[in-house]
């Protein structure tokens, strides 16, 4: 009944393992899932245009938005250095610098949102891809060296979303998706039983994530 929640925990599990694994990274980890956690909250436009799944106490958005929102966050940050060995080292900008190149960030994917929301209306997957991608192409703008970062770490990402949902899908959950997305609103394609929009979520979300912390506080990639 509380598949949202059951893919949740593993997510969670999935970061307790980097977590444990990469010390020097729990940081950057806390960061990034503290970051998107509050992301959870824009469940309220999702449910149940885009997909009705049962949530605990039935809220809307509930525990398992923020805690999807907060394990995807810290997992797609430290994809990247995980495997192949990566490390954070102080970059030379001035801190001044780096607070812009956020604060514009910040700003293109906000606005990006909205103004996509507006063509899109009630299907705003697509307004959040589409500015997801847009603030993953001003990083690697803003910061060059983050460029490689940031396009490996949401293939990462990409596939690592792929493989769990379709584990939980096909074998642990069978027809978690044909039970709870509203496809008459989406495409309609999918992969192996998963929904397109969800593949591009996690792509554009894992590209503009990877590289988030380092953008933010100013670090660079060893």
């Amino acid at each position: 009944m509380y598949e949202y929640l059951i893919g949740d925990l593993i997510f969670l599990a999935i970061w307790l393992i980097l977590y444990f694994i990469r010390n020097d990274l729990r940081r950057k980890m806390l960061f990034s899932s503290l970051l998107s956690a509050p992301l959870g909250l824009t469940e309220i436009f999702f449910i149940p245009w885009y997909w009705n799944p049962k949530t605990l106490f039935n809220l809307v958005p509930g525990i398992e938005s923020i805690l999807f929102a907060f394990s995807v966050g810290g997992v797609s940050a430290v994809l990247y250095e995980v495997i192949l060995n990566k490390h954070l080292i102080k970059a030379r900008e001035k801190r001044t610098e780096t607070k812009k190149h956020y604060y514009i960030l910040i700003c293109v994917c906000i606005a990006s949102f909205f103004l996509f929301s507006i063509i899109f209306k009630k299907d705003v997957i697509y307004s959040a891809i589409i500015s997801m991608f847009l603030g993953a192409i001003t990083i690697i703008l803003i910061r060059g060296d983050l460029a490689k970062e940031t396009v490996i770490g949401g293939i990462l990402f990409l596939m690592t979303y792929f493989v769990m949902f379709f584990i939980m899908n096909a074998f642990i959950l069978p027809g978690f998706v044909a039970k709870n997305w509203n496809f008459e609103h989406l495409i309609g394609s999918t992969i192996f039983g998963i929904p397109i929009e969800e593949l591009l979520w996690a792509w554009g979300f894992g590209s503009l994530w990877a590289p988030i912390y380092e953008d933010a506080k100013g670090y660079a990639i060893k």
